[in-house]
């Protein structure tokens, strides 16, 4: 099975800076592999970041060499659930971040980040950089 790559908000933000040659060469080359997913939520965390027309520009051409992950409702509630269960436990996260994970877990991709909260998701395939 193909492997399947979803690069948090955060990740996406540094590779657009063009400043860590460790982050342009992961996602260049996991680029080359077809392999590199996003979903509707970190597009918008984009497009909120945007200041320039070329950073849009660049972001549109980004998002047709993508395979996009589409969220459901199933997936919404999902991400209540995984959020329930981590107040229980007394850990609040952004629920952009949960229904990441929710999408990620649902779709059985591995999400790249720098946010190490993350790791508080049970069973999500997480790689820290």
């Amino acid at each position: 099975m193909k492997q399947k790559v979803l690069f948090d908000t955060s990740v996406w933000i540094e590779y657009f800076k063009n400043n860590n040659m460790y982050i342009t060469n992961l996602i260049d080359s996991l680029l080359l592999k077809d392999c590199v997913y996003i979903n509707g939520i970190i597009i918008a965390e984009l497009i909120q970041e945007l200041k320039t027309n070329k950073e849009e520009k660049s972001l549109s051409t980004l998002l047709t060499a993508l395979h996009q992950l589409e969220i459901t409702i199933l997936d919404w509630k999902f991400a209540g659930e995984i959020s329930s269960i981590l107040r229980k436990k007394g850990i609040t996260l952004p629920l952009t971040d949960i229904g990441i994970a929710a999408n990620a877990l649902k779709n059985n991709v591995t999400v790249f980040s720098f946010d190490k909260h993350f790791c508080s998701i049970d069973n999500l395939d997480i790689k820290l950089l």
